[in-house]
């Protein structure tokens, strides 16, 4: 049974199966449940005891129950539940980042292997193109119209062009392999891959006019900027601000010497006031200027984001141009090489040219079409690192216009 799949099936199995998915899914389904409940340690602590006790010289038994309700306000509670919410979309920004490498690399592959094929159908006819034209010469032989040694050549270029089309039907063989691990599909099941490189080579532009997307690694970088002025204030507070604290107990307890049950019931409220803040020297007071070393790394990080997603873009805004006018001219040397080809092999069988001068012309034809298939595959991969780059979805910036 043979699957048929194209592109965005490969794309769909890829995010059902992939473990690396899986794995920051769970990731961020932990700091999801840590944001949701940053606020717990304003939760009140509960406890109960009870304690029997017999003292056996005085002939003494006693019996106490006691339950106890403590709640601490921390200084940093409020930078602790942000610091969650900050580390929930910091992760969020880091999962969607995981399935847009993976979707990347199936699409990537996924048009390698289309060029893969594209080649050995070229190779294909290159080989059949060899071998009819071999066995012409070896008709013209037998009629005395051509000499043993063009019949020979005519083989040797027939059988050199079988090693190459076997090399590229083994590599075809191990990328796709590949894939099939990629997408989680099981080696056994034959694909047959549903699309075509013709679509790629109508590319004339890619459309960034409009587009106001902020891109996934300058995200990342200023959330680390949030994250690093929060844990600054994390710092100040707990090197400044003082710690509230409340606890009340209630129990009863009551000895064999006495009737009656005594009562415990106390409440008490603490603040804690850091003193040591006021020292230079002090560890509170280094914490705070680590954490402020720390927002400088993450500011000067986002410049440096900023400066790196910019020069990368540009680079492959000019790779993209520069593939789709050599596209232009590698259709034009196809189509040139086929009216050579088709006038040589004319000229050929009316003995107005040599034998190689046709075996050149058709190894043109199928170096010229190896060409054009080659710089769309290039052209397709870098469109997609440019989407992948702003964090745009694949296949919204070609142009087919």
């Amino acid at each position: 049974q043979v699957k048929v799949i194209t592109i965005d099936d490969a794309v769909q199995h890829a995010f059902e199966n992939n473990i690396d998915i899986k794995i920051s899914d769970n990731s961020l389904k932990l700091l999801k449940t840590q944001k949701n409940f940053s606020w717990n340690s304003i939760s009140p602590s509960l406890s109960a005891s009870g304690n029997f006790s017999n003292n056996f010289e005085g002939d003494v038994n006693s019996l106490s129950v006691t339950g106890s309700v403590n709640l601490a306000i921390s200084s940093n509670l409020y930078t602790s539940i942000k610091n969650a919410n900050l580390s929930y979309e910091s992760g969020k920004i880091s999962y969607e980042q995981k399935c847009k490498s993976i979707e990347l690399n199936v699409r990537t592959a996924f048009y390698g292997l289309l060029y893969e094929q594209e080649n050995i159908q070229l190779q294909k006819r290159g080989l059949e193109t060899s071998e009819n034209q071999y066995k012409q010469n070896q008709e013209k032989f037998k009629k005395g119209q051509m000499s043993e040694l063009d019949v020979l050549t005519s083989r040797v270029n027939y059988e050199r062009k079988k090693p190459t089309l076997q090399a590229a039907v083994v590599a075809y063989q191990n990328d796709l392999a590949l894939f099939k691990q990629i997408i989680g599909i099981d080696q056994n099941v034959e694909l047959e891959l549903s699309g075509s490189l013709d679509e790629v080579l109508k590319i004339k532009a890619v459309a960034l006019d409009g587009l106001d997307v902020v891109p996934p690694d300058v995200l990342l970088a200023e959330k680390s900027l949030e994250i690093a002025k929060n844990s600054l204030l994390a710092s100040k507070f707990s090197a400044y601000v003082p710690t509230v604290s409340a606890g009340y107990n209630y129990g009863k307890n009551k000895s064999s010497q006495t009737s009656e049950w005594n009562t415990i019931n106390n409440l008490s409220i603490g603040v804690s006031i850091p003193l040591d803040s006021v020292l230079p020297w002090s560890s509170k007071n280094i914490s705070v200027a680590v954490s402020k070393k720390s927002v400088e790394d993450a500011k000067l990080n986002l410049e440096k984001t900023n400066t790196s997603v910019t020069v990368q873009k540009e680079n492959l805004i000019r790779q993209i141009t520069q593939a789709i006018s050599q596209i232009d001219s590698l259709k034009a040397n196809v189509e040139l090489a086929e009216q050579t080809y088709n006038m040589t092999k004319t000229a050929y069988n009316y003995g107005k040219t040599d034998l190689l001068s046709l075996q050149s012309a058709s190894d043109n034809v199928l170096s010229a079409g190896v060409n054009l298939k080659s710089q769309a595959y290039s052209l397709i991969s870098t469109i997609l690192q440019l989407e992948n780059l702003l964090g745009v979805p694949f296949g919204s910036l070609g142009l087919n216009k």
